[in-house]
């Protein structure tokens, strides 16, 4: 293994590479993930704006979010209609605003079968009567008359890519949308020449590319992206992904396939891998999918983050090229950054789906400390202050951290003041939890960002009332309180138990224990699962209760199935719709919300409390909230999720 340094000097990443006639500057590609900024099937401009700003950031290759290719495919609202003329000018100006900028961009083309997520009363189109895994939808199983409809679809929709300015398609055949439900025995279980043996199962495929390569021509890029494995029974492996790239090369039908893994049953979880799992993890699937000395180049996707990993998957003949979408969400000057080896002034991506899980909920796309993604089209980058100030920021949580490095790389005379021992606030008890520790990316960033633009920190040093005072009799001082929030009460019927919460100091002094251990769950988020894994990993035996009907609600669905996977392997039981009743010498009664109806519990020997919380913002009552001098961020203003602290302390950063 050669050293970080070595591996600099001696980079592949930024070599040029052949993609069919296409020739990129570097390895590095930008994988297609759906933004939700698109409007009644059309571009927009903010749609545009994203991916001209990958473009700027220095990535080889940019691949669009799919396009739906016939109006039975029903994905979400925000997703371009390419078989809708109204489109096709924003298309023009979407390949236009790449090419701007040097990069090459391919056009996904998309059918997502029966997989019908966002349109309730249509009918979606599938290949056979087998539900959606995910929605339980039943499609109508299409007949040889409709299936030829949608390959001439796609085809239709290639010659509109390529006469808007695009290099080329990406076919989306993984996932679990229709090309997979074609190309797969798990989905596909008809009896005609659509179905059973491999080559049948390919010719939807076979005909769209082939029509493709008819209309469009040999310079016109063929990218095809596949799931290496289905992770399900009977669904596609490694071998038969194998299969599928072989015989369409050796028909010149492709000229670069992305490999990614899972579908829309459990194993989802696979396809955009959270902090919980390794780099690059399925790095064994994607080297056994490529064929003996195949000519097609590879694409790699998925957590592939980091510049040692995207070296060593080059390097050791498992990929040609690097995916990356969640990467360049967080920073779209990676390549760039990269290529000059200041991997430091990277904002490393923690894996943490907060985009993902925004996208699924139907909104716009965002990310947990970058609040650049979707303003990319009124982004500019932070003025120096015309009249730099004095501030004072109180609390070194995220919020407080991203608004002092903010100002201070502005030119304001920046202190920032923590009473306890160490920056990070609530994110550096999270950071210490297991599976979480990626979150500590963000405090490492904003920490570095402070030392390089001169914040000067003072730990363990509360801010009273009458330093506030004080500063408020300067002309040149503002203060920030970003002083986050408070466990609000436990129930009174556990104060018997004296419950820790998640952000209790008595964490750092737990060792090794055995007996019975109780997590009462109003969080829905790792405020609750964090403490009940470091629970398990002490020794407890953890149990989970919640008032809710299901746990995970704050979390996004790929991590949900993450978190249930954990638990039940660990045999932790879980009771929902239950809250605490009564304590005795020997049970805790817990009783339904909605019967009433009593369980007893074992009297557990340690009770975590994740419940609500209240702002933090006694300080701000000394000067009535007064909106310049005093400026309240995060939590200080009300108990919410690390994106808010992140983003508004970014906000008055730059404004003030």
């Amino acid at each position: 293994m050669k050293d970080d340094e070595d591996l600099k000097m001696t980079s592949a990443l930024f070599d040029d590479v052949a993609v069919g006639a296409l020739h990129l500057k570097n390895r590095l590609v930008h994988v297609a993930t759906v933004g939700n900024y698109g409007l009644d099937g059309l571009p927009t401009e903010e749609l545009i704006a994203y991916y001209a700003r990958r473009a700027k950031g220095g990535v080889g290759l940019i691949i669009t979010e799919g396009v739906s290719v016939h109006p039975s495919s029903q994905p979400n609202p925000t997703i371009v209609h390419a078989y809708d003329p109204a489109a096709w000018p924003g298309l023009v100006r979407l390949a236009s605003a790449v090419h701007a900028h040097g990069v090459p961009i391919c056009l996904q083309l998309w059918h997502v079968g029966r997989q019908q997520l966002w349109g309730p009363v249509g009918s979606p189109w599938g290949v056979s009567a087998a539900p959606d895994a995910l929605s339980g939808v039943v499609p109508h199983v299409m007949s040889i008359a409709q299936i030829a409809e949608l390959e001439n679809a796609f085809v239709d929709c290639a010659v509109v890519a390529k006469e808007a300015g695009f290099d080329g398609v990406e076919i989306h055949g993984a996932h679990g949308y229709l090309v997979t439900q074609f190309l797969s025995p798990w989905s596909n279980t008809r009896a005609d020449a659509y179905g059973g043996s491999p080559e049948n199962r390919m010719r939807f495929l076979r005909n769209i590319l082939q029509g493709i390569r008819g209309a469009c021509g040999a310079e016109f890029v063929l990218d095809l992206k596949l799931s290496g494995s289905e992770f399900v029974a009977g669904g596609l492996t490694p071998d038969d992904t194998r299969g599928i790239i072989a015989a369409l090369e050796a028909d010149g039908l492709i000229d670069v396939v992305g490999i990614s893994q899972g579908n829309f049953s459990l194993s989802l979880e696979r396809h955009v891998p959270d902090m919980h799992f390794p780099p690059a993890p399925f790095a064994g699937v994607i080297a056994q999918t490529r064929p003996p000395q195949t000519k097609t180049p590879i694409i790699a996707i998925g957590r592939v983050m980091d510049r040692r990993t995207a070296e060593e998957l080059v390097a050791n003949g498992t990929a040609d090229l690097i995916g990356m979408a969640r990467a360049l969400i967080s920073d779209p000057d990676l390549p760039s950054l990269w290529r000059v080896n200041d991997d430091a002034h990277v904002r490393d991506c923690i894996a943490c789906n907060v985009c993902w899980g925004a996208i699924h909920a139907g909104k716009r796309m965002l990310c947990i400390h970058n609040p650049e993604v979707g303003a990319e089209q009124s982004w500019e980058p932070a003025q120096r202050a015309a009249a730099p100030r004095t501030l004072h920021v109180v609390g070194a949580g995220p919020a407080g951290m991203e608004a002092a490095w903010v100002a201070a790389s502005r030119g304001h005379r920046v202190q920032l003041w923590e009473a306890a021992g160490e920056l990070g606030g609530q994110l550096r008890y999270l950071a210490a939890l297991p599976g979480l520790g990626e979150y500590g990316g963000i405090l490492a960033y904003q920490q570095a960002r402070m030392g390089e633009y001169g914040v000067e920190v003072h730990c363990g040093h509360a801010v009273t009332r009458d330093e506030l005072k004080a500063w408020a009799g300067q002309d040149d001082v503002v203060v920030v309180l970003a002083t986050g929030s408070l466990p609000q009460p436990y129930p009174r019927v556990l104060a018997a138990l004296e419950p820790l919460a998640p952000d209790d100091d008595r964490w750092w002094t737990l060792g090794a224990a055995e007996g019975d251990a109780i997590v009462f769950d109003e969080d829905g988020g790792y405020g609750a699962y964090g403490p009940a894994e470091r629970l398990l990993a002490l020794g407890y035996r953890v149990s989970i209760v919640t008032s809710r009907t299901d746990i995970g609600a704050n979390l996004d669905y790929l991590s949900r199935i993450g978190l249930q996977r954990r638990l039940r392997e660990a045999g932790v039981p879980v009771y929902t719709g239950m809250q605490p009743e009564a304590v005795t010498s020997e049970h805790l009664r817990i009783k339904d919300v909605y019967s009433g109806k009593p369980m007893m519990l074992a009297k557990p020997a340690l009770t975590v409390w994740a419940g609500p919380r209240v702002a933090n913002d006694a300080l701000a009552e000394t000067f009535g909230r007064n909106g310049g001098f005093l400026n309240l961020i995060g939590d200080a203003v009300s108990p919410r999720k690390i994106v808010s602290a992140i983003h508004e302390g970014q906000l008055l950063g730059r404004t003030l």
